[in-house]
């Protein structure tokens, strides 16, 4: 995908088409924004990042007439994730994506926390309880 169909892409919405996430380097970008004071732009990106994940592991990204929620609802019928974690990861999302305050730190921990927990069991490493 060249540049251009990556920029609208990125305008009609959606989730990019990707065969791997390197999470090791989206994770020190989340830091990097939630150090630099953005929790909005982190959220919004530590989300994106579990799109692209749910859509890899399922073989199906999200479509452009899908929300987060109707796609999610599809990717929980594939993947065992924790509906309540997803729903609130989803929630937290919403927030720093459509809302007009500033995400707090203390929120971003929460949302981050639980991309933390649900990352893993995308790739079927379930974390000890």
């Amino acid at each position: 995908m060249g540049f251009r169909e990556s920029i609208q892409r990125l305008f009609r919405g959606g989730t990019p088409k990707v065969t791997s996430v390197d999470i090791p380097a989206k994770l020190r970008n989340i830091k990097k924004l939630a150090d630099a004071g953005k929790y909005n732009a982190a959220i919004t990106l530590a989300y994106r990042t579990f799109e692209q994940m749910c859509g890899m592991k399922t073989g199906s990204e999200r479509a452009q007439s899908e929300t987060a929620r109707e796609f999610l609802e599809r990717v929980l019928k594939v993947i065992p994730l924790d509906g309540v974690a997803v729903d609130d990861f989803i929630t937290s999302y919403e927030e720093a994506r459509f809302s007009n305050h500033v995400i707090t730190r203390e929120r971003y921990e929460l949302a981050i926390k639980t991309f933390s927990d649900l990352y893993p069991r995308i790739e079927g490493r379930a974390m000890p309880e």
